[in-house]
């Protein structure tokens, strides 16, 4: 049985609709670098992005974003990042004309006080799912269980809506399957989730990009 862990911040390249990358930021690292090289932790191989563009740091709880010496600056929400900028949920990251990252901070769904515990758990083989220990039963319908087993196979990162259809609709064309078919689904399997942890949300709508798992462990 996996024991899923908890979600940490992420970073999320985005155009238009299609979410290009996406970095699970470790704060456990000192430094965090963003630029073009590949030897950067977010690498973006973007020619108007410097080789080290910018950094990011954990302090205090909480990630700032410097400018690491970059020839186009770096702006946050359409403010040029001049001394270390602290960040918040869903700040937008603009390093290079039409190139923007969006942050998305591990606080702003993290589990409530007080609710540690064994968190969300799947059993592939049985194909189970168990909350806080606690099976869930009846089972999930196939169409949630793939849709969790989805979400599940990397916490934190956010999957987009095409992905949650190629996981759940397999074989429909993305355009056959519309946004409340999608959004009633994920309302469904929230609510068998609820059945046994009312408190805590599993399934975070991340709006405009997708869908992410946190697991709820404590």
């Amino acid at each position: 049985m996996e024991n899923l862990q908890t979600e940490k911040a992420l970073l999320i390249w985005r155009e238009d609709d299609l979410i290009k990358d996406q970095w699970i930021l470790d704060d456990a690292q000192p430094e965090i670098t963003v630029g073009r090289s590949p030897d950067c932790v977010v690498s973006i191989p973007v020619r108007w992005i410097s080789r080290n563009h910018a950094l990011l740091r954990r302090e205090k709880g909480q990630f700032v974003l410097e400018d690491a010496g970059s020839k186009n600056g770096v702006f946050v929400n359409g403010q040029r990042v001049v001394k270390s900028k602290p960040l918040n949920d869903g700040d937008i990251i603009q390093l290079a004309p039409g190139l923007e990252l969006i942050y998305v901070d591990s606080e702003a769904t993290a589990p409530l006080p007080g609710r540690k515990g064994l968190g969300l758990q799947i059993d592939a083989t049985e194909r189970q799912v168990y909350v806080h220990g606690q099976l869930i039963t009846p089972s999930l319908s196939n169409q949630q269980y793939q849709l969790l087993a989805k979400l599940a196979e990397q916490p934190g990162k956010v999957y987009s809506r095409s992905e949650i259809i190629k996981a759940a609709w397999p074989g429909e064309a993305p355009e056959g399957v519309t946004d409340d078919a999608i959004d009633a689904l994920v309302r469904r399997l929230r609510q068998r989730l609820a059945e046994i942890e009312p408190e805590h949300n599993f399934i975070v709508t991340v709006r405009g990009y997708g869908f992410r798992l946190d697991s709820g462990v404590g």
